[in-house]
């Protein structure tokens, strides 16, 4: 059976080791990595490194002929984009890892509708935006009252706003914004899942993250449980997920106890009882010791499976219900895979009242900082006047997901161009 291949020249040469002897070329497509032997009659001069060709050949895989497509390269890169996508990162070139990206997403938009979830598209420009001192937002920079405003951080409010406006179960699947955002794990740029449920709990958010995460995971692994990466052995498919407090978590790994109120008095004396040194410069600050702490603490999570961390100290979130049972935490659940946060969630914060508060207190927070105001959302206040039910949601971040599950070390190597390739 004759065979036709298209494709780029990578690479020629003389008596390649895997082949007879005589002249060689390496051709690279999507679908075929391979090395050819030329027949006599081609003059491996004719072709250049990085040109695209077709090849033809015989039912014995045997080279009858190389047509050139299109024009000759110009001058040939491999570090350029002609190869971006192909070489290899670790086991997998960022082509193959893409390809599952795609499974990951089909999986879990999947899972979500036969939920009877709405996937819904909401803006990316904003005119108001998120007040948390932790997060800074990208303004547009445009004076133009039509499209001055901020790129989105979230798609959190738009989606309360749905849900006063009647929708009970809806998810976005989108690309977020947050400046300063740069790392390993971090991109200004990053693509994020957010759902929700009126009337839902958070228990039932815990659970969809459960189930499209497994199903993404059998997507690419269908006979295995466990997934393997950075030395771990996960048990993904694991019936239930592990839960465990903020307070437990620490007593548990760091062996920090006596956490009753979560004031800065309490957070230091604790540190100190269990022989944790907290740098000087954080002495004063309830936030900075809190956050090193937890640094500490996250390399611990979710080493044998993926783990639920639950009852977050009540000052470090702005727009989560506190607990009915002890007014110091709130009922916030963070998801880990082997040390990495994948999610983020809490039940809807329901009083326009109370989060009005705690969005001034987020802004007197940037203000004491140095940190530049912004401009509130001031229609999603508004829709939490006229009433939102109860409900919970959770939001994901698709590039670390993906990260994991493809077993690779950075968000840049499952993105199909990072910040420094555009």
């Amino acid at each position: 059976m004759k065979n036709t291949y298209k494709g780029r020249i990578v690479e020629s040469g003389q008596d390649h080791p895997s082949k007879k002897h005589g002249p060689w070329i390496e051709l690279f497509s999507e679908s075929v990595s391979q090395i050819f032997t030329l027949p006599p009659s081609i003059e491996p001069q004719a072709l250049s490194q990085g040109q695209l060709v077709t090849i033809r050949t015989d039912d014995q895989d045997q080279v009858i002929s190389v047509q050139p497509i299109g024009k000759k390269t110009q001058s040939w890169d491999p570090l350029s984009d002609t190869l971006r996508w192909r070489r290899s990162v670790g086991k997998k070139s960022r082509m193959i890892k893409l390809r599952q990206r795609q499974e990951i997403l089909t999986a879990v938009r999947n899972f979500l509708y036969d939920m009877d979830y709405l996937e819904v598209e909401t803006p990316l420009l904003v005119k108001g935006t998120c007040p948390d001192s932790h997060i800074e937002s990208i303004p547009t920079g445009s004076t133009s009252t039509d499209s001055a405003g901020y790129l989105v951080t979230s798609t959190e409010y738009q989606i309360k706003r749905l849900m006063v406006g009647g929708f009970e179960k809806v998810f976005t699947l989108t690309k977020n914004f947050r400046a300063h955002d740069r790392g390993r794990y971090h991109a200004s740029e990053f693509t994020m899942i957010e759902w929700a449920r009126a009337y839902g709990n958070l228990d039932e958010i815990e659970k969809d993250a459960e189930g499209f995460i497994k199903k993404a995971f059998v997507a690419l692994y269908p006979r295995n449980n466990y997934l393997e990466y950075q030395g771990e052995r996960i048990d993904i498919m694991q019936s239930t997920w592990e839960r465990i407090t903020v307070r437990d978590a620490f007593e548990k790994y760091l062996g920090v106890t006596g956490l009753k109120d979560f004031s800065l008095e309490t957070l230091l004396q604790s540190s100190k009882n269990a022989n944790i040194q907290v740098p000087e410069n954080f002495l004063t600050d309830q936030h900075l010791v809190l956050s090193f702490l937890l640094d500490q603490l996250q390399p611990h999570l979710g080493r044998t499976t993926p783990t639920f961390l639950q009852e977050w100290p009540a000052f470090m979130v702005s727009s989560g219900e506190l607990s009915l049972t002890d007014p110091t935490v709130s009922e916030r659940s963070e998801l880990y895979i082997c040390g990495i946060e994948i999610a983020d969630g809490f039940p809807f914060l329901t009083d326009a009242e109370q989060q009005r508060n705690l969005f001034q207190r987020e802004r007197d927070r940037r203000k004491n900082s140095g940190q530049r105001d912004v401009t509130l959302d001031h229609r999603y206040i508004q829709a939490l006047e006229q009433g939102i039910p109860p409900g919970a949601g959770m939001a994901l971040g698709i590039d670390r997901l993906v990260m994991v599950l493809t077993q690779s070390e950075t968000i840049s190597e499952v993105q199909a161009f990072d910040w420094d390739e555009t």
